[in-house]
C-alpha cells in the first residue's frame, strides 16, 4: 500500500491538530510529515521535501492560501483546500474540479477527498488550471468556467460557450460552440451547480440550456427552442409558464 506524504498549512494549531488527528486515525494511507502556519514556511517545506498532497487553509492573516500557487510553475503536489466559505464559493470548487474540506471537517468527507486526490496523484495530472479557474471563479463572484471530467483529465468549458446539457442515463453530453463533451454526472448534478445562473434554465426532464444562446422560441407543433437548423429541443409543456418567466425576468422575451 502506497503512502501518500501530506503536509497541513493552516495558521491555526488547533485546526492543524484536528486535521491532523483525523488522518492519523482514520486515513492510513496518508502520513503527515509535516505542518506549517503561512504560506512562507509551507513553500520551504515542500522545497526540501517530497510532498504528494497539501491540506490547504485559504484565508490566512498575512497571505490567502492561493499565494502558494505563484511559487511553483507547474505544481507536483495535489491540494485539499480547507474552507470556511460560502455557498456560491463552495460550488465555484465545485465546477473547478478542485477537491474541499468544509470546515468543520467531517470524516467521510475527508476520505472522499484524499481518494480523489490520490487518484489524480497516480494520474499525474497538473493541477495548476484547475486552480487557476477557481481563482478566476472566485474573483468574479460568478461561474465562467466549468471543469468536466472526461476520461482520465478535465476539461474546461467556458459557460458562456455551453448550448446545453443532454440527460444521458448517469451521464450528460455538454453539447458546446466546439461540439459535444460526455461528462461522468448525471444532468441534476450540473443544474444544481448551475442553480443561481441566470443563463440556464430546465426546459425538459432530458434538456438543462443556455438560454441565452436559444434563436427560436416556437409555440407551434409542441413547445420548442431552437439553437441552430438542426437542433430543436422539446419544452415540457408543465415547464412552459415557468420558462416564460424566466425569459421575462431575463428581458429575452
Amino acid at each position: 500500500m502506497r503512502t501518500i506524504k501530506a503536509i497541513i498549512v493552516d495558521d491555526e494549531a488547533n485546526a492543524r491538530l484536528i486535521l491532523k488527528n483525523f488522518v492519523s486515525d482514520f486515513c492510513p494511507t496518508v502520513t503527515i510529515i509535516a505542518e506549517a502556519e503561512d504560506v512562507k514556511s509551507a513553500v520551504k517545506i515542500i522545497n526540501k521535501n517530497e510532498v504528494d498532497l497539501v491540506f490547504l487553509d485559504i484565508e490566512m492573516p498575512d497571505e490567502n492560501g492561493f499565494v502558494l500557487f505563484d511559487y511553483f510553475n507547474k505544481p507536483t503536489f495535489e491540494t485539499i483546500f480547507c474552507t470556511a466559505y460560502s455557498e456560491y464559493a463552495i460550488k465555484a470548487f465545485e465546477v473547478s474540479a478542485i477537491d474541499y474540506l468544509l470546515k468543520p471537517i467531517g470524516i467521510t468527507k475527508l476520505k472522499d477527498a484524499i481518494e480523489k486526490a490520490d487518484i489524480k496523484l497516480q494520474q499525474n495530472l497538473n493541477p495548476q488550471e484547475n486552480i487557476a479557474v477557481l481563482k478566476e471563479n472566485l474573483l468574479q463572484k460568478s461561474i465562467k468556467k466549468i471543469g468536466i471530467h472526461i476520461g482520465d483529465g478535465i476539461v474546461f468549458i467556458d459557460l458562456n460557450d455551453i448550448l446545453y446539457f443532454e440527460a444521458n442515463g448517469s451521464y450528460t453530453i455538454i453539447h458546446h460552440k466546439n461540439g459535444s463533451d460526455l461528462a461522468v454526472k448525471k444532468i441534476k448534478h450540473f443544474e444544481d451547480l448551475l442553480s443561481n445562473d441566470h443563463r440556464f434554465f430546465r426546459i425538459h426532464r432530458s434538456y438543462f440550456v443556455n438560454i441565452t444562446l436559444i434563436k427560436k422560441y416556437s409555440k407551434k407543433d409542441g413547445l420548442s427552442i431552437t439553437y441552430d437548423d438542426r437542433t430543436l429541443l422539446p419544452i415540457s409543456r408543465e415547464k412552459k409558464e415557468e420558462f416564460e418567466e424566466f425569459m421575462q425576468r431575463n428581458n429575452i422575451l
